[in-house]
C-alpha cells in the first residue's frame, strides 16, 4: 500500500500487489515465477471510484519463445554475440531470523526485511 498524500487525499494508485509462487531450489535459493500484477486505483479519470486493473505476466512459455526468436535472428544474421538465455527469477537468503531476511536477488540487489513488530529496527530507518 501507497501512503496518502501530505494533504490526507488517496493517491491514484492506491496499492500494487505481485501474484507469485515460489520454490525451494537448495538450502538458500528460493525460485521465483510471478503471474500477474494487481493495481488498485482510487478514481476512474475523474470519478471516484476504487477499480482494478490485473496485469498479466509473460508466462514461461511466452518467454521461451521470445528467446528462441532473438537466438533464431541472432544465427541467421551471423551475429557473434552469446547464446541469449531465459534469466531465471531467484532471491538466496543470506541471512534469516525470527525478525529479519537479508536476501540477494538474481540481479544482484539485496533487500533488508525486518518484521513491523520490531521497533529497534525501524527506529534506525
Amino acid at each position: 500500500k501507497f501512503a496518502p498524500k501530505e494533504d490526507g487525499k488517496p493517491k491514484a494508485v492506491e496499492e500494487l500487489r505481485v501474484k507469485l509462487s515460489a520454490k525451494a531450489e537448495g538450502p538458500n535459493r528460493v525460485d521465483l515465477v510471478f503471474k500477474y500484477v494487481a493495481v488498485q486505483f482510487t478514481k476512474l479519470f475523474f470519478l471516484p471510484l476504487r477499480w482494478k486493473l490485473y496485469i498479466p505476466v509473460p508466462g514461461p512459455t511466452i518467454s521461451k519463445f521470445v528467446v528462441a526468436i532473438r537466438n533464431i535472428k541472432r544465427f541467421l544474421f551471423r551475429q557473434k554475440k552469446e547464446v541469449f538465455k531465459l534469466p531465471k527469477a531467484f532471491f538466496d537468503v543470506v541471512y534469516l531470523d525470527q525478525d529479519l531476511r537479508v536476501h540477494k536477488t538474481g540481479e544482484d540487489n539485496i533487500f533488508i526485511q525486518a518484521r513491523p513488530e520490531w521497533k529497534l529496527a525501524w527506529e534506525t530507518v
